[in-house]
């Protein structure tokens, strides 16, 4: 069954803005007790606290702080994967690697791989499309072998140039899980579906 990309997008993001929320809320609860902190102070002028010889001091925790687990279908900002910005000529429509799997673009205009993932990059920058694109890809290898992107054909874009359509398919032809990709009907040069290399067993174990 296909699986919806587009919304573990959106469930990351309420979570970062969760995050975003929740340590806005600290810092202000941090200001808040340092502005009444600084009141009680002024407030107090010159009185001497007391001496306790008797305070227990609680040992101070040196444990290291463990790093919130990632997301199985995402992966450190470093591992992303990004093609340059030379060479835009556009792209062809099909792709094969070395161009030995023309039984690989064969079945992938017939169906042969069903479709695991879908992703829509209307609306991103070049950059953003790049980022959604290595998770995208992540996502399909935990699923299958096949996935769809959503490019659209540029006919929007500033002097008919169909940026997105071709970085996404050059990101493609290089990214080096990706074996192969075709436009997935005829006469629609808005999209793409792609072959991934298939997994060792050892990776499912």
């Amino acid at each position: 069954m296909k699986q919806d990309f587009q919304s573990l997008l959106k469930d990351l993001g309420k979570q970062a803005k969760q995050a975003a929320q929740q340590q806005a809320a600290a810092e202000a609860e941090a200001r808040k007790k340092a502005e009444e902190s600084i009141s009680f102070a002024q407030a107090v002028g010159g009185v001497q606290p007391l001496k306790n010889s008797q305070r227990y001091h609680a040992p101070q925790d040196k444990t290291p702080l463990k790093p919130r687990p990632q997301q199985p279908e995402t992966l450190a900002e470093e591992d992303y994967f990004y093609v340059g910005s030379g060479g835009w000529d556009e792209p062809p429509a099909t792709f094969s690697k070395n161009g030995q799997g023309k039984n690989d673009i064969q079945r992938l205009r017939n169906g042969h791989y069903p479709v695991v993932a879908d992703v829509d990059l209307h609306g991103y920058t070049q950059e953003e499309a790049q980022q959604v694109l290595n998770e995208f890809i992540e996502f399909t290898k935990k699923r299958g072998v096949c996935g769809e992107i959503v490019h659209g054909s540029g006919l929007g874009s500033s002097g008919y140039k169909p940026v997105l359509k071709t970085m996404t398919r050059r990101w493609l032809m290089q990214h080096p899980d990706v074996l192969a990709y075709v436009e997935p009907k005829a006469g629609n040069d808005g999209a793409v579906r792609f072959l991934l290399k298939r997994r060792r067993t050892e990776d499912f174990e």
